[in-house]
């Protein structure tokens, strides 16, 4: 599959959940917008992705819905994991005629802070950090230098903007600025780092 435009970026802390991507969005060689929001709050989750960002705001505002209903039919509310796997059956049920986009859904529960990758089609996977979309080759090798699992929220959110910037250097189809959304068990903070 061809990469999809955009640098989206995720890691998980030992006490939260850091997701950042960038304003650029560009369709071919055509910058369309330097101000287009990739990164979601969800709730007590959120949400970060690459590819068309009406396929991302749609599955934002799905699943937005589908926790409350699950929340208020249960009695009780969501964990990450369940609220990821709710994700991959809508993303799976459209596989022929996928949401374009490669997501990062994160969040903290009982059992702790919580990141998972999505691809199109809905695969599923649990990981520490991860970066997705055309900017992810440059992004994940400064993320695998210097990732460890004992980073705060801020040293988190630090590593985003270092990784995010060296992908925006190389890559044409990122840019504009960074979102970033630092989740935390109690707490869920947004940012805008203009570079």
């Amino acid at each position: 599959m061809e990469e999809l435009p955009a640098t989206a970026i995720g890691i998980k802390t030992k006490d939260g959940v850091v997701l950042a991507a960038e304003r650029r969005l560009s369709y071919g060689d055509f910058v369309l917008s330097k101000s287009a929001r990739k990164v979601f709050k969800l709730g007590r989750f959120g949400i970060a992705g690459a590819g068309i960002v009406g396929d991302i705001q749609t599955l934002t505002r799905i699943m937005n819905v589908e926790i409350k209903y699950y929340e208020m039919y249960n009695s009780r509310k969501i964990s990450a994991r369940a609220a990821a796997k709710l994700l991959s059956v809508i993303l799976y049920q459209n596989k022929v005629l996928p949401y374009i986009s490669e997501l990062l859904f994160g969040g903290v529960d009982e059992d702790g802070p919580k990141l998972f990758i999505l691809d199109p089609i809905g695969s599923l996977i649990e990981d520490s950090y991860a970066a997705v979309g055309s900017g992810a080759r440059v992004a994940i090798g400064v993320l695998e230098a210097e990732y460890n699992e004992s980073l705060t929220s801020e040293a988190a959110k630090e590593l985003a903007i270092k990784s995010m910037k060296s992908a925006v250097e190389r890559d044409v189809m990122s840019g504009d600025g960074i979102d970033i959304l630092i989740i935390n068990k109690n707490n869920i903070y947004e940012d805008f780092i203009k570079i």
